[in-house]
C-alpha cells in the first residue's frame, strides 16, 4: 500500500516520534567511552522561497471550486524557516531516547559540564532550538531550574560564512561558484526533467481543473511542496496532495533527490571532500581523548540535511552504482540507495559510539560504531558494524587524499621506517 507521507523528500516527517528506547548491550570487556551526534533540525515552517510560491498558488486556486476550502496559504513570511512545535517535540523525544539508550554512559558523565558534554549548532534559529529541545529531553531532572529541575546548557555556534564544520557549503567559495552556481550539467538536468515530467504534471492538473493560464512546471513542484507541508503541519493528505497521482509523487521525489545528489553528494567530486572539517574534528577529538588530552565525553551537534549528506558521502554511505540523472530515472526510481525521504528527513541523525575493549586481559582496542537514524550501519570498507579505529581513520584519509586504504597503509609504514632512520 502506497503511503504518500513517506515520499516527501527532505520534508518527510521522522520515522521515530516516541520516547521509548532500549538500553544498549555491550560485550562485558567493552565500554562506551565517547558519544558523537550530528542531527538535522526538527520539522520547520517553509522557507521564504516556498512561502512565496505558495502565495502564487493561492492566487491561482482561489477561483478553482475544488480548492475553495483549502487554497489559502497558512504560512506567514515572519515564520519562515522556524522550528514548529512538532519539531521541538521531535528533538525533545530524541534526547529522551538517548538518555534511555545510553543510560549507563549518561549517568556516569553527569552532572552537566560544558567541558564534558558539548552542544553546538549552526547560527540558525531552528538548529539552536533543536539542540535546546534535545538537552531538555536528555537532562530533565538534572538541574535546579523550575519545578522540572531543568538544566541550562551552553550551545556554541559559528557565523554562517565561517562555519566550515556544519555549514560547510556556504563557507566554501569554490562550492558556491562551481556547484551551487555555474553548474551547467545540473542546469541541463533540471531543464530536461522540467520538460519531460514537470510540464506534463502541470498540464494534466491544469486541464483537469480548468486552470488558465496553464500551471508552470515550477508551480507543479510547488504543489508537491505544499503537499509536504500540509502533511507535516496539518497531518492531512486530502488537499494539495490530492492533486498528484502516485507516479507523479515518485517522479518529483526523485527530482528532489537528483538535485541533492548533485548539490551535496556523489554528483560532484568536490562534495566528497566537504565533510572534511567535520569528520577531521571528530577524529581529532577522539584521538585526544584516547591519549588523555581531553575531557570531552559527548559532542552533540545540530545542523541541516546538507550537513548530514556531506558527512554520509565522505563515509561512503548510500552510493548508487548508477548516478542519479534524468535518463536513469526509470532504473533508479524504486531501487536507489540515495533516497532523502528515508535518510535525510526532519530530525534525521548520525551517531558515532566510541568503544574501548580489553582483549586477552591486556591489549585495549578501540572501535567506532555508526548509527544513521538510530539504526546500526556498516561503513563501507570496515566489514563490520564495529569498525576498528585505525581502519576507520585509514578509510576516511583515503577518501580525502584520493588514494586506496591499502596504499595509504603502505605509505604510513614507509613513513615510519624512514622516520626511524632519521638521526
Amino acid at each position: 500500500c502506497f503511503d504518500i507521507t513517506k515520499h516527501m523528500g527532505t520534508k518527510t516527517l521522522p520515522l521515530l516520534f516516541t520516547d521509548k528506547a532500549k538500553p544498549i548491550k555491550t560485550h562485558h570487556t567493552c565500554e562506551l567511552q565517547q558519544l558523537y551526534l550530528i542531527a538535522r533540525h526538527g520539522t520547520r515552517y517553509p522557507t521564504d522561497t516556498d512561502i512565496t510560491s505558495f502565495n502564487e498558488l493561492e492566487k491561482i486556486f482561489q477561483n478553482v471550486p475544488y480548492a475553495k476550502d483549502w487554497y489559502k496559504n497558512p504560512f506567514p513570511l515572519r515564520k519562515q524557516g522556524l522550528l514548529t512545535y512538532r519539531g521541538e517535540k521531535e528533538h525533545y523525544l530524541m534526547g529522551k531516547r538517548s538518555r534511555k539508550r545510553y543510560q549507563k554512559f549518561w549517568n556516569k558523565n553527569l552532572p552537566y559540564d560544558p567541558n564534558v558534554i558539548s552542544f553546538q549548532s549552526t547560527s540558525v534559529a531552528r538548529t539552536g532550538m533543536s539542540g535546546f529541545a534535545y538537552s531538555l529531553g536528555l537532562l530533565n531532572g538534572e538541574g535546579i531550574l523550575g519545578k522540572d529541575e531543568s538544566q541550562s546548557v551552553y550551545i556554541s555556534s559559528t557565523p554562517k560564512a565561517q562555519d566550515e564544520e556544519l555549514l560547510m557549503h556556504t563557507a566554501c567559495p569554490r562550492w558556491l561558484e562551481t556547484v551551487d552556481k555555474n553548474n551547467v550539467f545540473l542546469e541541463n538536468e533540471k531543464a530536461e526533467f522540467s520538460a519531460k515530467y514537470l510540464s506534463k504534471i502541470a498540464t494534466r492538473i491544469s486541464e483537469s481543473l480548468h486552470i488558465t493560464p496553464e500551471l508552470t512546471p515550477k508551480q507543479a513542484e510547488a504543489i508537491y511542496k505544499a503537499c509536504a507541508f500540509a502533511i507535516s503541519y496539518y497531518d492531512e493528505t486530502n488537499t494539495w496532495c490530492s492533486l498528484l497521482k502516485q507516479n507523479e509523487i515518485l517522479e518529483i521525489e526523485y527530482y528532489g533527490d537528483m538535485l541533492d545528489y548533485h548539490l551535496y553528494s556523489y554528483g560532484n567530486e568536490l562534495n566528497e571532500k566537504l565533510g572534511c572539517r567535520l569528520i577531521s574534528n571528530i577524529i581529532s577529538n577522539i584521538d585526544k581523548y584516547l591519549i588523555g588530552n581531553s575531557t570531552l565525553k559527548a559532542d552533540l551537534k545540530f545542523a541541516h540535511s546538507e550537513s548530514l549528506q556531506f558527512l554520509t558521502t565522505i563515509m561512503g554511505l548510500y552510493e548508487d552504482e548508477v548516478p542519479l540523472t534524468v535518463n536513469s530515472l526509470p532504473e533508479n526510481m524504486y531501487k536507489r540507495k540515495f533516497r532523502t525521504s528515508s535518510i535525510f528527513y526532519f530530525s534525521s541523525s548520525v551517531y558515532f559510539e566510541i568503544y574501548t575493549c580489553v582483549e586477552k586481559g591486556v591489549h585495549t582496542s578501540t572501535y567506532i560504531h555508526a548509527l544513521v537514524n538510530e539504526k546500526s550501519v556498516t561503513i563501507p570498507g570496515c566489514g563490520s558494524n564495529y569498525c576498528e579505529w585505525n581502519k576507520f581513520k585509514e578509510l576516511i584519509a583515503s577518501k580525502l587524499l584520493g588514494i586506496s586504504a591499502s596504499a595509504l597503509r603502505r605509505w604510513n609504514r614507509k613513513s615510519k621506517i624512514q622516520s626511524s632512520r632519521l638521526p
